[in-house]
């Protein structure tokens, strides 16, 4: 019991340095990247991309498209196992609460294997909760997320400035604290 607990001590204290690293590309035409073992993002898929999902443990996938909702509904069928969730959400409307909220869907359904979360080009709403999800789970500085974020190869559009704007320590804390981490 003694040596497990301090097995699970050493891997829980040395996890920021494993999560430092780049998302890996799986699928450039799907945008389709592995931040982390639980987490993948993409665009919306099409259906030649539901091979290359299926060869991946996904168990969930998180919409956060609010317009045209139903991409994944046309791919994906009861039959493979893959829960879809719509989470919509307007791109110049986000803020600390909708991003907490979103991060709890996200480790929720974490509990029964990855997730992958995706809008539509897979940049702007996407990038911002992926890198708030760098920033609270990995222990990155906001600088590293955003950096991630604004000049990766995930395509950002510059034109949501407010999405950068979202980078400061006020909307971190705020996070923080509808997560319950404060």
């Amino acid at each position: 019991m003694k040596k497990t607990l301090l097995i699970c001590f050493i891997l829980f204290a040395l996890l920021p340095l494993w999560s430092q690293h780049k998302a890996t590309l799986i699928h450039a035409d799907a945008n389709l990247y592995k931040v982390d073992s639980l987490l993948y993002r993409s665009e919306q898929l099409v259906t030649e991309d539901k091979a290359i999902i299926k060869n991946i443990p996904i168990k969930s996938i998180v919409n956060l498209r609010y317009f045209t909702r139903s991409g994944d509904k046309k791919i994906f069928n009861a039959s493979d196992n893959i829960k879809l969730i719509n989470h919509p959400l307007l791109t110049w409307r986000i803020k600390a609460p909708e991003i907490a909220q979103t991060l709890k869907i996200i480790r929720e359904h974490q509990k029964q294997g990855a997730v992958l979360i995706h809008c539509y080009h897979g940049a702007d709403r996407t990038g911002i909760m992926v890198a708030m999800y760098r920033i609270i789970y990995h222990n990155w500085t906001i600088e590293q997320a955003k950096k991630e974020m604004l000049n990766g190869p995930y395509g950002y559009h510059s034109v949501w400035k407010n999405l950068e704007a979202l980078f400061t320590e006020s909307t971190v804390k705020e996070v923080r604290k509808h997560l319950g981490m404060q």
